[in-house]
């Protein structure tokens, strides 16, 4: 009777620790998205930084390399033992996906916050001239949800982790993705990422320093993530890296063109 109640109670603790990681998780993740949202297409003139230069233009390049920096690290096996570090010894391994992704909502949410404008305004679109590049952006936005949906959401979410927790079973990854986007390239989570980057009707020098930066990270990080893939799922990776485009939908684009 008593191990029943100790069991009782043991999972009940277990199940208000994983809805509490993951209420964190969801959480900034929503925040750390709408705030790169905002201040994206504000072409960074909106963030909250107020340093003065020539500090600020160090804070602020700490801030851009912070993110791809810990981000890359922490998909090491390295840097999963560190991930294990913010979760109880028993979840750890668990709720791993659950902390990536809230760090990295955390970094992001930083990085857009505390940047200092620079205020130098490189174009500044108004109505009508807008329309285009306000259509691009959201269309960006648009495809880096699908593509990160079909990539396995659970995982880009950090939802894998705490809801195996919550469900006492180990985390399911999902397959490696071929379908949908991904049949027409083999990053459009990087590329979608681009075109948002790229599409804000407010260009500064803050923006165009960071979306070149952060251009070449998309472009070039990518390739190992594929080493891990061509490790894991060995030769049909292979075969699907062999017949798709890497980066830029050239099929897609072949396809327009005989149209």
């Amino acid at each position: 009777m008593y191990f029943r109640k100790y069991l009782y109670f043991k999972n009940i603790k277990t199940k208000l620790i994983s809805i509490l990681y993951g209420s964190v998780c969801h959480i900034m993740f929503v925040i750390s998205g709408m705030c790169m949202f905002w201040v994206l297409y504000n072409g960074f003139t909106v963030s909250l930084g107020s340093i003065r230069q020539p500090l600020s233009i160090v804070i602020n390049i700490f801030l851009l390399l912070q993110f791809p920096i810990l981000h890359s690290f922490l998909l090491t096996n390295s840097g999963r033992r560190v991930l294990r570090f913010f979760a109880p010894r028993n979840y750890a391994k668990t709720l791993e996906t659950t902390i990536y992704a809230t760090i990295a909502s955390i970094q992001l949410l930083l990085l857009f916050l505390l940047w200092t404008p620079s205020e130098i305004i490189i174009y500044d679109l108004q109505y009508p001239f807008n329309v285009l590049n306000s259509v691009l952006f959201i269309l960006g936005w648009v495809l880096l949800g699908i593509s990160s949906i079909q990539a396995g959401y659970k995982v880009q979410t950090g939802l894998l982790g705490w809801i195996s927790m919550y469900l006492s079973e180990k985390p399911k990854f999902p397959p490696m993705p071929v379908n949908g986007l991904f049949k027409l390239m083999r990053q459009p989570i990087y590329f979608s990422f681009c075109i948002v980057l790229w599409t804000s009707p407010t260009m500064t020098l803050d923006l165009f320093f960071l979306a070149f930066f952060y251009s070449l990270y998309c472009y070039f990080s990518p390739l190992l993530k594929e080493k891990r893939f061509t490790k894991l799922y060995g030769e049909a990776f292979l075969n699907y890296k062999k017949n798709t485009p890497y980066f830029f939908p050239t099929q897609f684009f072949n396809f327009i063109k005989k149209k």
